[in-house]
């Protein structure tokens, strides 16, 4: 019998402790924060906890809402201190160690240092009567057994460029992964490429770990500031300047973009074009701001700071273009709001930035400065190519403009996470209406039963292909054969799955979207119709799956 996991949880507690005061998070601040005021009006009836670290717990009283709380669980105690402490003193410590021995001290300490962190009691949420924990930061450091948990993984930038990082920051980021891969009864990528890339590092089942993309293009398109007195500030011009929003770290290549807005200055860049590289001010900055004076283009380059947001808009909308020049990104989410914000765009072609940008950037090596400069002149002073690169990319933007339907691929991914936790059978994937998108995926409980899972697929007459292709994986094997669905037709599939249960994968392609082919305002990136979905078990036993009913058979 299906019970009330079928629902939305009742209380979903999320692990907040890693959020710092202002922009020291970047985007992945700016996404969870997003996100959740999005679940929480699509699920009005479920309580968000946030467990939070004193030093941002009041900045994020702006998310207080009826459905949404907040508890300090962290930064307030004297064992916090004693973290701090330890921490400091054993990275001073194995730094003289063997790499081996390194590695072990790491692994104890890494555990050590979660335990006091969390500092709470085995059944902490228990006792708040949890049903589920989001972990947005990956790191599942409130796990308790039982309690099925979410974790979102970003990047692995730390296995592509170790040199970025410290030895003890690689050690953390490693653990943080392994641990969310094992305590995790679901995950989320948020690109095929971070997906990609946490598969080829890990044992976790493809089915595991499923992408949702970041669908928040239109978070900073609309400033409400003051155009002229924001512009006015820095001493800017609209149109007479390029834009690089991004925290200093190393990864964002900062040397390199100055290297190349050097060589395109010497090279007849316009007298009056500049760059602007906003982002929270630190060492890096500064170094960085000596070194464009030493290269004699100090008077070109704006170092701005922390922007908010409404400034960053009136920023974004009046640049010239964007310049990304990143080596390393889990997704990219400022090329995304450039082009919503109507600017014509040029990024890296590393990582998940080709993914995400699609045919509507200029694309570069961000390895290589001339290319860079290459695309900086292009982007300034092609006229016709510009035009182009506003079109597509705010056609771009539109696609990942839809939080409403991030949100609910959440919330579909919490549902999925409480069936796995609990052995039971589930679908998710597919809309109340029965479109679904590029994956569906269905959890098979455990059985002393032969059981399969009989399918019927629609394709309506009317799509953009002429078939569609959905392949198979079973606990995270693919399986050889590859169905095609003819557009006009209904196909019934049986899947055999095996007494000991299973995770399905049914992966579609190709994908469309409704409103990209005349059919209405519809954004969804949908493939096929599912007309019925149903787990048959011998002795004529099935539990219906879609469309739902409330009867076991």
């Amino acid at each position: 019998m299906k019970d009330n996991v079928t629902e939305a949880p009742s209380i979903v507690a999320v692990d907040l402790t890693p959020v710092l005061p202002g922009g020291e998070n970047g985007g992945a601040k700016i996404f969870v924060l997003e996100l959740l005021l999005q679940l929480s009006d699509l699920m009005p009836q479920t309580k968000f906890l946030l467990l939070t670290h004193l030093s941002s717990h009041d900045e994020l009283g702006t998310m207080d809402r009826a459905n949404i709380r907040r508890i300090v669980v962290s930064g307030q105690s004297a064992r916090d201190s004693i973290r701090t402490v330890l921490v400091e003193k054993a990275t001073r410590l194995t730094r003289h160690l063997p790499t081996r021995l390194r590695s072990v001290v790491f692994r104890v300490g890494y555990s050590l240092n979660s335990a006091l962190k969390r500092g709470v009691k085995t059944s902490f949420l228990r006792d708040l009567q949890v049903d589920l924990l989001f972990c947005p930061f990956t790191a599942p450091t409130y796990f308790e057994a039982g309690i099925p948990t979410v974790c979102t993984i970003y990047d692995l930038q730390y296995k592509t460029y170790p040199e970025f990082f410290s030895p003890e920051d690689v050690q953390h980021r490693h653990r943080t992964f392994e641990e969310a891969c094992r305590r995790a009864s679901a995950l989320t990528a948020i690109s095929d490429y971070s997906r990609a890339s946490a598969i080829q590092h890990s044992d976790i089942e493809p089915a595991r770990i499923r992408t949702i993309h970041l669908r928040m293009s239109q978070r900073v398109a609309q400033g409400k500031g003051d155009t002229q007195l924001v512009l006015g500030r820095l001493g800017l011009t609209p149109l007479q300047y390029l834009i690089y929003p991004a925290n200093f770290w190393k990864h964002k290549n900062h040397e390199m973009l100055l290297t190349a807005f050097g060589m395109a200055c010497q090279g007849g860049l316009e007298r009056n074009i500049k760059l602007v590289c906003t982002g929270a001010g630190g060492e890096r900055q500064e170094w960085l701001q000596a070194a464009t004076k030493a290269m004699g283009i100090g008077d070109r380059v704006v170092f701005p700071g922390f922007i908010p947001n409404d400034d960053l808009a009136i920023l974004l909308s009046n640049a010239g273009a964007m310049i990304f020049p990143s080596l390393y990104e889990g997704f990219g989410l400022p090329v995304i709001e450039a082009m919503a914000s109507g600017i014509p765009v040029a990024c890296s072609n590393a990582a998940s930035l080709p993914e995400i940008a699609g045919n509507a950037a200029v694309l570069f090596d961000p390895r290589i400065p001339s290319q860079i400069e290459r695309a900086i002149h292009r982007i300034v002073s092609q006229p016709e190519l510009r035009l182009q690169l506003i079109a597509s990319g705010k056609a771009r933007a539109y696609e990942f403009s839809d939080s409403k339907r991030m949100a609910s691929e959440y919330k579909d991914l919490f549902i999925s996470a409480r069936y796995h936790s609990l052995n039971l059978d589930s679908i998710s994937g597919v809309q109340s209406d029965g479109w679904a998108g590029r994956t569906l995926s269905i959890q098979v409980a455990s059985t002393s039963d032969d059981q399969c899972i009989d399918l019927a697929l629609l394709a309506p007459d009317w799509l953009p292909s002429s078939n569609v292709s959905v392949s198979v994986t079973l606990n995270g094997i693919k399986q050889k054969v590859v169905h095609k669905i003819s557009a006009g037709s209904v196909t019934k599939l049986s899947i055999p799955i095996p007494r000991t249960g299973a995770s399905c994968e049914l992966l579609m392609s190709p994908s469309f979207v409704p409103a990209r082919i005349g059919k209405g305002t519809d954004l969804r990136e949908l493939t096929l119709m599912i007309r019925e979905c149903e787990i048959k078990r011998a002795d004529n036993k099935h539990v219906i799956l879609f469309p739902e009913k409330n009867t076991d058979l």
